[in-house]
C-alpha cells in the first residue's frame, strides 16, 4: 500500500470525528526532509484555527502509529480554490462547478478537458468541455482533476 494511502486510512476516522474531510495527502521529500502534507476541508471552509487544531490531533496519531519511520514535518492546510478532486464524493459535491480533468488515455483524441461538471453517476461523469461539448469520462480514467477558478 502506498504511504499516502496508509496515512489517509489511519487519519480518516479521526477526521470524520472532527467533522473535516481529508481532501488529499502528500508524503514527499523536500530539501532533505520528509513532509507529510494533508489538505482538509469542511462545510463552510477551513480556518487557520481548524488547521492548528487538526495538526495537534493528527500529529499525535501519526507519532503513536509509527507509520512514518523517518522524522517528518507535518503540514495541514486548506485545499484552496483550485482544490484537487480525488474521491467520487468530491465529484458529486462539485457538480455544476468548472473543472479541469486529465485522463490516462485519450477520449475522442483528447486527454485534457476543461468545462462544467454536469453530473456524476455510477462511476462516470459528464462535463461540458469548452473544446468538444459534452464528454463522458469514467472515474477510473482520471489521472488528475481540479476545480478551476478564474482567480
Amino acid at each position: 500500500m502506498e504511504k499516502t494511502q496508509e496515512i489517509e486510512d489511519l487519519l480518516a476516522p479521526i477526521a470524520a470525528e472532527k467533522k473535516v474531510e481529508i481532501v488529499d495527502v502528500q508524503y514527499v521529500k523536500e530539501v532533505g526532509s520528509w513532509v507529510a502534507r494533508i489538505f482538509i476541508d469542511k462545510n463552510g471552509g477551513v480556518t487557520m484555527k481548524d488547521c492548528e487544531n487538526i495538526s495537534y490531533v493528527f500529529s499525535a496519531f501519526l507519532d503513536k502509529s509509527d507509520i512514518l519511520k523517518d522524522s517528518y514535518i507535518l503540514e495541514i492546510s486548506s485545499p484552496g480554490p483550485n482544490r484537487v478532486l480525488k474521491k467520487e464524493e468530491s465529484f458529486k459535491r462539485f457538480v455544476g462547478s468548472k473543472v479541469r480533468i486529465q485522463t490516462f488515455k485519450p477520449i475522442n483524441n483528447q486527454r485534457s478537458f476543461l468545462g462544467t461538471l454536469l453530473n456524476f453517476k455510477d462511476g462516470k461523469m459528464k462535463i461540458d468541455d469548452v473544446a468538444n461539448g459534452i464528454v463522458e469520462i469514467e472515474f477510473s480514467d482520471i489521472k488528475k482533476a481540479n476545480i478551476e477558478t478564474d482567480v
